[in-house]
């Protein structure tokens, strides 16, 4: 394997540990299991032992591997709550008011602004109004899961304030305006960590992260949130049922 940080501006010793996080997240590389030599490394990814030591730094730091003198390097045990997978990205309305049982919320900023046009469109809009937006983090045993940004037309966000926010679901606040979402679409992709979302949720820059953009409808079928999350790769996974 041929590694090129030329193009992409990104370290070689990142992309090189991103990439081998990505087979621990996944399971390829077990816990207790061995990765490859340094030699190894050096060799598929055609990069020099230097670099890939300083990938292996950065998976240590992280605690995800652990070097063991005269043994090699292997992957370590991880956390999990009650022995269970952390969560699973929510694929049914019932499934958001789970996760807001199973965690809590914490603010980070709130305020009624104007609309950009990305979200104005998403509500199908042509002129401009102003929304709720609210940014906050969703946690599990002192660990953040989970960055969500919320937009919510002021109409329907003057019923509850930030505090309310760190208290209740989604669902049950969108109640007390008179809506119930009943339906919705989710878009899922892949990206990375930003600094400011980094450090706010304790992360290497550049960690890996699941990108949800959901749009929440009501019984009308109109849109009545548009909601941008950034989850942990590695505690939360995707699972859809497929039809015939």
């Amino acid at each position: 394997m041929r590694t090129s940080s030329r193009r992409s501006g990104v370290p070689l010793y990142h992309i090189i540990c991103l990439v081998l996080r990505d087979g621990i997240d996944s399971g390829r590389y077990k816990s207790g299991a061995a990765l490859p030599t340094e030699d190894d490394l050096a060799r598929d990814y055609n990069v020099s032992r230097v670099t890939v030591r300083r990938a292996l730094g950065e998976l240590a730091n992280a605690g995800l591997i652990e070097r063991r003198q005269g043994s090699g390097t292997f992957v370590r045990a991880r956390p999990t709550a009650n022995g269970k997978p952390l969560g699973l990205i929510a694929s049914t309305i019932s499934q958001i008011d789970t996760l807001s049982e199973r965690t809590t919320a914490r603010i980070i900023e709130f305020e009624y602004i104007e609309t950009p046009p990305e979200i104005n469109a998403a509500f199908g809009r042509h002129s401009s109004e102003r929304m709720q937006r609210a940014v906050r983090l969703r946690e599990a045993d002192g660990e953040s899961l989970m960055y969500i940004t919320t937009w919510t037309p002021e109409k329907l966000g003057r019923a509850y304030d930030s505090a309310d926010m760190e208290r209740e679901s989604i669902n049950h606040l969108l109640a007390r305006s008179g809506v119930r979402p009943t339906s919705g679409e989710q878009i899922v992709s892949v990206t990375m960590a930003d600094p400011a979302v980094a450090r706010l949720m304790r992360l290497d820059v550049g960690a890996p992260m699941l990108k949800v953009i959901r749009l929440m409808r009501d019984q009308r079928r109109r849109t009545v949130q548009y909601v941008e999350m950034l989850a942990r790769a590695d505690r939360f996974t995707i699972r859809m049922k497929l039809g015939a």
